[in-house]
């Protein structure tokens, strides 16, 4: 056996003795080891980066695409693997795979006999099966690539990410709480207002029970009122055959179709987030030819967004995912001899529009869920369709129906090129109104939206919806009376005081809505900033009034400084209720101060200096300006001081902060005017109840997860401020985006000296509203540097050592690092054929103080 040894020495022996062409220098075993029948079996170190056997964790690509995250077991290859090229690596390692690993992979193991015979378990190498296939292990990097050829891979979409690895969660009770309180102290109009928030639920395999309930409080001048407040209990679950959620309960209605509404039922529909980001919403299909082997590559303003290679002959991309809703697509075809060829594909979308071939649909049956006790509840039922063809084209329609209401929807929306996109659709309803009054009317709609490149302008959405006399929506047939206020005129806000009517919600069905106009423009000025608007008209039936609003703003920066200016009009007109109008404008200013007084990096906690100043048709005038920034080692303190001046109220100020922690979330804040002074303050949380306990945490999102860290308190997430494994070693990620690859990793600085991951990082998938468990292997004991000697000499170099789940190579004069250690124990040591000896260990109260432990034990 021969040992190869690549050192800087080595190298210039090699250059000094041998020929230059000769860059590899071998040693004789006896070199390393005066014994060299107890010599340790280095064979899996003989030739330059080779590899032990075992387990390895690690990241799993296919042609140059990741798939999955996976332990591993690797084995030695066999001499006919290494000269058929199976292996493109030098640790003279093959993967050991299950069947189960290959098809989540993406092979069709169908195509090949042997393969789809084998037993599922059974260490499968796939590169043996398929001709022109090898693997290819980066040891340093932990990946492990997998070139297969393109007919042997099924064809998925970028970003795809199988459905069995979606996982449904484990089975948990969960609750997040909310508490905030204000007291107000102003003479003789003291007042005290508090409200909480319960939001709880269960998970059982793919099911999700969710229920909201509120209690709100306040005593003032006006007189005292608490009540407990029901919002919502619904069961959930995702029907993965189908790219669809079903919900059962309480929910609302979606809006592709028809105005959202409440409803207490059931309801079937497609669920976007179960399709990969290049498969949601709409793109247009990219065709084109090869006249060989080519790289393509698809730009929007700017922006690479696509590429991918090609084989001689026709291509489709249907894959895309666009950056903007609008903005004509640049498609390269480049040559394997260097020629490419560019051309345009218009490109602009409206909600309507989806992909072809896809088909999105949604079915609801149960009883109207109206926002007050204005509403009755009838029940109703209702379907919507889109579907995607060919040429840009989309189709789509729905209908609602229940005893005192029919509407029939039907329309297309159409990819019109450099034109940009539109939709138009009718719909056709009979009502019976609160009167008994029957109607029969028509809405039409236009949906436009465009971005003009070379100009910088984007028409985001503008839509225009003219109807008839007698046309009515579903939630205005559910209506008990023909005109009134949908909310409580004598309304208190949370602090018990009267509630400024502007009579917003001010309805009467004999004036039926005529046209209502809205549109969305922004515009790019390049260096000088950008500008947009915003604006809106709604007009009735039987009286020339109507209700307007318009917003227009400016935005820049200066340096470091950022600015906006801002404009706004507003008009709630109706003849049977006062009209209100109101007209604003305001500036703001922020002002990053480290990067004012400093040319170096950004801090690690920055402070921004802020100023707004308002001015409203009333006459009400107001400016401010504070101080803003965050504070400790993950900026999970942040704080606010400010200063303002206000024509009604004089001198105003404010102080605040909230803190996020591994418990829960807390804030306080104080403030003031001439008139009263406010303290305010609350806290937040979640609560998971697992198999293994009660965790408690920050807020739980609609997806979660659950970090278990084997018994290691006080370690940070990454990227997660604040969430930090309790004394149990658990921790609450709030957040997790639900059917996409979730990656989740350990703070490495937050690990103490007694505490070893052997791996920091992991990646989950979520279904909707799962709790999936993160596990990490988390070792704590001790570091120990420890001197093995056997029949008075010491272990030979490369003796395997093992203690526990800890495990190493001994070095120099016996010595082996070993991590992870108890207090005491025994280390078992393994060389040469059938060599093998045992030995105990025991450290002192002064042993364990040390950061490093240094032992000398006899190996018997």
């Amino acid at each position: 056996m021969n040992i190869l040894i690549k050192t800087p020495l080595a190298i210039i022996l090699s250059g000094l003795f041998i020929p230059a062409s000769y860059a590899e220098l071998y040693f004789p075993p006896e070199m390393v080891s005066s014994d060299g029948g107890g010599m340790a079996d280095l064979s899996h170190f003989s030739a330059d980066g080779s590899q032990v056997p075992g387990e390895y964790q690690v990241d799993v690509y296919v042609n140059q695409q990741f798939v999955y995250n996976e332990k591993i077991r690797f084995e030695a290859a066999d001499t006919r693997s290494l000269k058929a090229g199976t292996t493109k690596d030098d640790t003279t390692l093959v993967p050991c795979l299950s069947r189960k690993m290959t098809e989540l992979a993406g092979i069709k193991t169908e195509l090949y006999p042997a393969l789809a015979g084998l037993e599922e378990g059974q260490c499968v190498f796939p590169m043996t099966f398929i001709p022109g296939s090898y693997s290819a292990f980066d040891v340093q990097k932990l990946r492990l690539d997998l070139s297969i050829p393109q007919a042997s891979v099924r064809n998925a979409a970028r970003g795809e990410i199988p459905t069995e690895r979606w996982d449904e969660g484990i089975n948990a009770a969960l609750m997040n709480y909310s508490f905030s309180g204000s007291n107000r102290f102003a003479g003789s109009s003291n007042s005290s207002s508090y409200f909480l928030s319960l939001d709880g639920g269960v998970n059982v395999g793919p099911w999700r029970l969710r229920d909201a309930r509120t209690w709100s409080y306040y005593d003032s001048r006006y007189g005292h009122k608490q009540a407990w407040q029901h919002q919502r209990t619904y069961v959930e679950r995702t029907v993965i055959p189908l790219r669809s959620s079903l919900t059962a309960g309480e929910t609302t209605t979606d809006s592709n179709i028809f105005d959202s509404v409440g409803i207490t039922g059931v309801q079937l529909a497609t669920d976007d987030n179960m399709y990969p980001d290049s498969m949601r919403g709409f793109a247009p299909v990219v065709r084109g030819v090869a006249n060989g082997n080519a790289e393509v590559t698809v730009r929007q303003n700017g922006y690479t967004i696509y590429r991918t290679a090609v084989s001689a002959g026709p291509f489709e991309i249907t894959d895309l995912n666009p950056m903007y809703s609008s903005g004509d697509l640049q498609v390269s075809v480049k040559e394997a001899g260097g020629y490419t060829r560019i051309f345009t594909v218009p490109y602009a979308s409206v909600p309507a529009l989806q992909r072809q071939g896809h088909l999105k649909y949604s079915l609801a049956a149960g009883r109207f869920r109206g926002g007050s006790d204005r509403y009755d509840d009838p029940v109703f039922s209702q379907g919507a369709l889109m579907w995607g063809l060919p040429h840009d084209v989309t189709l789509y329609g729905g209908t609602q129906y229940s005893s005192r209401y029919l509407a029939l929807q039907s329309g297309v929306g159409v990819n019109l090129g450099r034109l940009g996109a539109l939709s138009a659709d009718i719909t056709h309803a009979r009502s019976q109104l609160a009167d008994d009054s029957r109607h029969i009317g028509q809405s039409l709609r236009f949906l436009y939206a465009h971005a003009f490149t070379l100009t910088g302008t984007s028409v985001r959405l503008t839509g225009y919806r003219y109807s008839t006399r007698g046309f009515h929506t579903l939630d205005e047939t559910a209506l008990k009376n023909m005109r009134g206020r949908l909310s409580d005129p004598d309304l208190l806000d949370e602090n018990g005081e009267p509630v400024r009517d502007t009579f917003v919600d001010f309805y009467d069905l004999y004036n039926s809505k005529r046209a209502r106009l809205e549109a969305d423009v922004s515009q790019s000025l390049g260096d000088f900033g950008s500008v947009w608007l915003g604006a809106y008209r709604q007009t009735y039936w039987n009286t020339q009034s109507s209700s307007d609003s318009f917003q227009a703003g400016y935005s820049n920066t200066l340096g470091p400084v950022s600015y906006s200016l801002n404009v706004g009009y507003t008009r709630q007109k109706n003849e049977n209720a006062p009209s209100y109008s109101d007209r604003t404008v305001s500036l703001s200013l922020s002002v990053p101060l480290d990067r004012l007084f400093s040319s170096g990096e950004a801090s690690r906690h920055p402070v921004y200096a802020t100023f707004y100043a308002n001015r409203s048709s009333q006459g009400e005038t107001a400016q401010q300006a504070g101080l803003s920034g965050s504070a400790m080692d993950d900026n999970q303190l942040s704080w606010n001081l400010s200063q303002g001046y206000a024509r009604q109220q004089q001198m105003s100020g404010n102080a605040s902060a909230n803190y996020r922690g591994t418990y829960g979330n807390a804030n306080l804040g104080y403030s003031y005017n001439k008139d009263w002074q406010n303290v305010n303050y609350g806290f937040s949380g979640g609560a998971l109840l697992h198999r293994n306990g009660l965790t408690l945490g920050q807020p739980l999102g609609e997806t979660s997860m659950l970090i278990a860290a084997n018994g290691a308190p006080g370690l940070s997430i990454q990227n997660e401020p604040g969430v930090r494994t309790d004394w149990r070693g658990y921790a609450i990620k709030p957040y997790a985006s639900s059917y996409r690859e979730n990656r989740v990793s350990i703070d490495s600085r937050t690990l103490d000296d007694q505490t070893e991951v052997e791996n920091g990082a992991t990646r989950v998938v979520p279904t909707q509203g799962a709790i999936v468990r993160a596990d990490f292997s988390v070792q704590r004991g001790h570091r120990v540097l420890l001197t093995l000697n056997h029949d008075g000499k010491p272990l030979p170099f490369g003796t395997m050592v093992t203690s526990g789940h800890s495990s190493s190579i001994v070095g120099d004069e016996g010595q082996v690092f070993l991590s992870g250690m108890a207090d005491s124990g025994v280390v078992n040591a393994n060389w040469g054929s059938q060599q093998r000896c045992t030995a105990r260990y025991s450290l002192s109260q002064t042993d364990i103080s040390a950061p490093v432990v240094r032992l000398t034990a006899s190996c018997q």
